[in-house]
This record gives C-alpha cells, sequence and structure tokens, in this order.
C-alpha cells in the first residue's frame, strides 16, 4: 500500500465523497488502516438512536414488532422494526453505545410515545440515561455540533419522570461547541426547558430553527411559550415557525443575525417598538404570513434598511378589496431597502376569495428604479385578473437602470395578464441588451409582429446564451417558426417556452410549437 493511504486525513478526504452506504462499510472492515477513518464517517450523522440500539443485545434491546396498520413501514423494510430497551445497560454495553457515540457530530432525535423506526420512547429513554456504576453522561454524544431534536404529541407529558428524562437528554446534548439546533418541543417542555436556563449552555450557537408551541395550564387556559434566545448572541441564522412578536424582539436586538426565515400567523398583541440598532446585521429577510393585513403590519414594523435579499409570501387576504394594500406594501419595498438585490414577492389566495382586477401601475414600480443592485425581481400573484401596465419604454427604462438583473418575473399563477399588453419584442431586445446577465423572466408581450434583426450601437447582434427557458405567460402570437427564428437569433441557449393554463387554445397552441421548433433547433446544432 502506498504511504499516502497511510494518512487518515487523506483517506478521510478520500472517503467523504462516496457518501454513507455500504461501500464504507466495505472499507471500514477492507484492513486496520481504512477501518477509523470511514468509520468516522459512517458514524457521523445518527439519524435516531436506532442504528446503536440494534447493536445491543437482546435481552437489553428487543425489536418491535406489534402490527401498526395505520403507520407505514417504508422505513421498517430499509432498516428493521423500531428497537426498544426492556432494562438497564450493563457496563460493556454502555462502554461499546459511549464508544460509537463519540464519533457523532450530527445528531437526530424523536422522543414518541409509540416506537417508531427512528424514535426513542420515553421508556427507553430512561434506561439509557442512567448508565451503570459511577458512568457519567458527560461521555454520551460529546461532539455533538449539529443537533435536531423533537417531542411533540406526548400525551403522557405530564409524568414528571418523563418530563425529567426529556429535559435531561436535552442538558447532555445541548454544550457549548454545539453550532446547529432545531427543536420542536410541546409548550409545557418549551417552558420547562425556559426555566432551567439549558439554552444559556451554547453560547456559540449559529444556526436555530424552533417553533413555538401552547398548552394547557391546570386552570384550563391556553398559554404561548416560545424559547428563550437572549443567550444566543451568536446567532447568525433562524428559522422560526409561528412567529410571536415577542420572539422577533429578542432576534432584532442580536447583532451577528444574518438571516431571518419566519412564519407568522399573527397574534393577537401589538408589536414591540423597535431600537435604532434592531437587526442592525440582518441582509436577508423570507416570511410566510398568513394575510396581506398581517403581512402589511410586519414590514411597517421591519427595518428593511441592511437587506441584501426579500422574500415575501402571504397566503390569504380577508377582504375583498385590497388594492390599497397590495400598493402600500410593494411601495414600501424600495422605499426602506435600499440595498436589496433579490426581491421576490408572492400573494396567494384561498380559491373561494380570488381578488377582483387589480393593477401593477408604473407608478408602484417606478420606485424600484432606484435599486441599482437588483438582481432579481419576481412580483407574482394569484389573481385571474392581474394587469401590469407596462410598455417597452418603461422595460426599457426598468433595464438601463438594473445593470445587473438576472431574473424579472412579473406574472401570475395560471392566467396570464389581461390583454392587451404593453409590452412588445422592442421591449425584450432591450432587455436583453442592458441587462447582459440575465438568465430568465416571466413576461407577456405581443409577439403577433416580428422586428427586424437587432443590432447594438457597436453593429454587434443582439445576443444572450444564458437564458434556457421563458415564460411568455398569455402572449399573443400568430407565426410559431418566424417567432421561433426571432427567438433563437436573440437566445440561442434557448430550449422550452412556457405559457399559462388559461389561455387562447390557439395561441396556446403556436407557443406549443414555438418551443418544439426551439428543441429541434437546439439539437441540430449540437450535432457534430
Amino acid at each position: 500500500m502506498h504511504h499516502c493511504l497511510l494518512i487518515d486525513e487523506v483517506l478521510s478526504n478520500i472517503f467523504s465523497w462516496l457518501g454513507p452506504g455500504a461501500t464504507l462499510c466495505n472499507l471500514a472492515r477492507t484492513c486496520r488502516a481504512f477501518h477509523e477513518p470511514a468509520a468516522a464517517i459512517i458514524w457521523q450523522q445518527l439519524i435516531g438512536f436506532w442504528p446503536i440500539l440494534r447493536l445491543l443485545p437482546e435481552a437489553t434491546a428487543t425489536a418491535w414488532e406489534e402490527s401498526r396498520e395505520d403507520e407505514s413501514d417504508s422505513d421498517e423494510r430499509d432498516h428493521g422494526p423500531p428497537i426498544v430497551l426492556t432494562r438497564p445497560l450493563t457496563l460493556e454495553e454502555w462502554s461499546m453505545v459511549k464508544r460509537l457515540s463519540q464519533r457523532v457530530r450530527d445528531l437526530h432525535v424523536f422522543v414518541t410515545q409509540r416506537p417508531h423506526s427512528y424514535s426513542i420512547t420515553p421508556g427507553s429513554l430512561s434506561f439509557l440515561l442512567h448508565p451503570p456504576g459511577d458512568q457519567s453522561l458527560e461521555s454520551f454524544f460529546p461532539n455533538v455540533q449539529d443537533l435536531t431534536f423533537r417531542c411533540q404529541g406526548l400525551p403522557s407529558l405530564e409524568a414528571v419522570r418523563w418530563q425529567d428524562n426529556v429535559l435531561t437528554l436535552l442538558r447532555t446534548l445541548i454544550r457549548p461547541q454545539l453550532s446547529r439546533l432545531e427543536l420542536h418541543l410541546d409548550g409545557r417542555l418549551y417552558a420547562l426547558l425556559n426555566a432551567s436556563g439549558i439554552l444559556a449552555s451554547c453560547p456559540n450557537l449559529r444556526i436555530l430553527h424552533t417553533s413555538t408551541a401552547t398548552f394547557e395550564t391546570q386552570e384550563g387556559a391556553r398559554v404561548t411559550v416560545v424559547p428563550t434566545i437572549s443567550s444566543l448572541q451568536s446567532l447568525e441564522m433562524a428559522n422560526i415557525h409561528n412567529v410571536s412578536w415577542d420572539l422577533l424582539a429578542s432576534l432584532a436586538q442580536i447583532k451577528t443575525l444574518q438571516r431571518l426565515f419566519v412564519t407568522f400567523g399573527g397574534p393577537p398583541d401589538s408589536p414591540l417598538p423597535l431600537t435604532n440598532e434592531a437587526f442592525a446585521g440582518l441582509r436577508y429577510l423570507d416570511t410566510h404570513i398568513t394575510s396581506l393585513e398581517l403581512a402589511l403590519s410586519f414590514y411597517r414594523w421591519m427595518p428593511l434598511g441592511q437587506l441584501r435579499g426579500l422574500t415575501i409570501l402571504a397566503t390569504d387576504f380577508a377582504r375583498n378589496d385590497y388594492s390599497e394594500d397590495l400598493e402600500e406594501l410593494l411601495t414600501l419595498i424600495p422605499e426602506h431597502g435600499i440595498f436589496l438585490e433579490t426581491i421576490n414577492v408572492n400573494f396567494g389566495f384561498a380559491p373561494p376569495r380570488q381578488p377582483r382586477h387589480w393593477r401593477l401601475t408604473k407608478s408602484i414600480l417606478m420606485p424600484y428604479l432606484s435599486l441599482r443592485n437588483l438582481k432579481v425581481l419576481d412580483i407574482t400573484l394569484a389573481s385571474r385578473s392581474y394587469s401590469p401596465q407596462l410598455t417597452d419604454d418603461d422595460l426599457i427604462q426598468m433595464a438601463q437602470c438594473w445593470p445587473l438583473l438576472k431574473e424579472l418575473h412579473l406574472k401570475t399563477y395560471t392566467c396570464g395578464w389581461e390583454l392587451p399588453t404593453g409590452l412588445s419584442f422592442r421591449g425584450i431586445v432591450a432587455l436583453i441588451q442592458y441587462c447582459p446577465d440575465v438568465e430568465g423572466f416571466s413576461l407577456v408581450f405581443d409577439a403577433m409582429e416580428i422586428p427586424e434583426t437587432a443590432y447594438s450601437p457597436d453593429g454587434n447582434l443582439i445576443q444572450n446564451p444564458r437564458i434556457r427557458s421563458l415564460q411568455v405567460g398569455n402572449s399573443p402570437i400568430s407565426s410559431p417558426e418566424a417567432v421561433a427564428a426571432y427567438l433563437r437569433l436573440l437566445m440561442p441557449g434557448l430550449t422550452t417556452v412556457s405559457t399559462c393554463n388559461a389561455m387562447d387554445s390557439t395561441h396556446k397552441m403556436h407557443w406549443t410549437a414555438v418551443s418544439a421548433s426551439l428543441s429541434d433547433l437546439s439539437a441540430r446544432s449540437a450535432q457534430p
């Protein structure tokens, strides 16, 4: 064997490209030199305690064979039935568990009432957390850096010993070296977690995924609980499901926070006032908010001044007339987010409440012209009647103001724009000319008339080979062969043109023919 293959770092680099599976297991059995680097990768990530528990003798760990007709058995076909512990571990068994746990860097823990393929029950947990003799839990998964922990829907959590076992496990796994934590608990457990101060033991945490929860007090009141994060002053990214105003106010004080992803259902209380230093380091914000009204309240409150990327998804509107709210929200973005580079705004609606006709006017879009670093603008509306009022001159002005633009999408999910459109091939040519990095766009334009071949002032043919596909919505068209040839000239790499579902059948047939012609031309050009 070559000397370089006796160096663990070299082997670890090579083996890391293989990924988990039988190949690594075979390498671990090949020779002593391969065993340690291969085994380290095999045990680097652990999905549940099952892979370790199945190595214990049957007297200690037993397969759970009870029939569960209402559950999927795909995991059991792949990995076998769940494992439950039936007695405390012996010293030899604990030594094996401890040795394997020390290899794990990425751990996923699922605590459930009944056994599942990857989960552990509170009963099994009680055996696992009480090592034999004078053994300590300090050596139990001591090197975990990435932790996912789920414990929800346990009807017997009122049993104090089970609550204590879950908290003991959390206290054992949440340590100073932890850099990523995904935490989903019942409300009562969140309250106990906050009281215990466990999260204060991981001050170096950089990534947090969690959610708020509720529970019922002995008096019958419903209480909303959120994890206390004030100690997480190194946090760089947070993903919070069902976020509350209180939790947002706590996040606002973390100066290292750069990325924030939240879903927001709208608690009845009012937002807390923010200081001038709120969200000082935030650069990317992604929100999924249940209503337009709440989205508007949120973005009136939220500072956008330092953002580089913004994504807004509002899934339902409560009123029949939303035009003023839509316009205000879309106007807030460029007024306050002056450094924005990517903007994705998606307004969805419940099917019974489709909005009335709404116009995306030039007055709404013009403030976006000041965003000189804009790379992506996507305004998508689920509407039967969505009409961006743009002319070729407007699109030319937009293209000239956004030289770094890569994507431009003004579209609906299925219905296109209200016709006639003010755009034609003249505007499309300008978009390609002034935005050389553009990779895709969704616009409705009049393709009935084919202009002459376009050249730049220096005499070069105006082309963009980056564009592979485009969305034309319900663009009118009459001559598919001529349109395909012209699009091929403008965009030599174009292979696919997609339309909306609700459009004139003749036009849809013509665009289908355009797409087929482009694919055929692309195949011919690829031939030697």
